[in-house]
């Protein structure tokens, strides 16, 4: 499957980030304790005030349940 771009989402850096430090995006669908955060370490130097864009990219589909079930 090919990646399908889903949303993107502009934000400006409130902080220096340096390429040997994490980056981390927080995915939340709703208000919860349970959120999905992803770290990466960024290919450059951010710095504050920098404008940057995060994509979210669907790039392969859901197992449907009776796959899932014939892997149990």
């Amino acid at each position: 499957m090919e990646p399908v771009i889903i949303g993107q989402v502009d934000a400006n850096m409130t902080t220096d980030i340096t390429t040997d430090e994490e980056l981390r995006v927080l995915l939340r669908v709703v208000w919860t304790a349970k959120n999905n955060e992803v770290a990466f370490k960024p290919a450059e130097d951010l710095s504050r005030g920098d404008r940057i864009r995060v994509t979210v990219e669907k790039v392969s589909e859901a197992p449907r349940a009776e796959e899932a079930e014939k892997t149990e």
